[in-house]
């Protein structure tokens, strides 16, 4: 019986696996690193990603999310009416522009 073939299978096996868990691990952190960017450009802190740990309050966290108005919308909804505001002019029935 040859022995070494099976050290050396069960050597290639335990590469693979921590290989593969390195692999996990590597894919891990880049998706919770796009997580925490993706949750900062909406204006919300970083720091809202620990929330997907907690098994219920993740997907309230998602539903609140998805379904409320995010801090960037609200900026850019008042930017848009400040520059409407600033292309009409003021409004010559507003007594306070007199």
């Amino acid at each position: 019986m040859n022995t070494d073939t099976t050290y050396t299978v069960n050597n290639l096996s335990v590469g693979a696996v921590v290989g593969l868990s390195l692999l996990g691990l590597a894919l891990a952190v880049i998706f919770f690193i796009a997580y925490i960017q993706i949750i900062r450009r909406a204006g919300y802190s970083g720091w809202w990603v620990l929330v997907m740990f907690v098994p219920v309050l993740n997907v309230v966290m998602l539903l609140i999310f998805a379904y409320k108005e995010w801090p960037i919308q609200r900026e850019l909804r008042e930017l848009r009416g400040w520059a409407n505001q600033i292309q009409r002019g003021p409004d010559p029935q507003d007594s306070t522009w007199k």
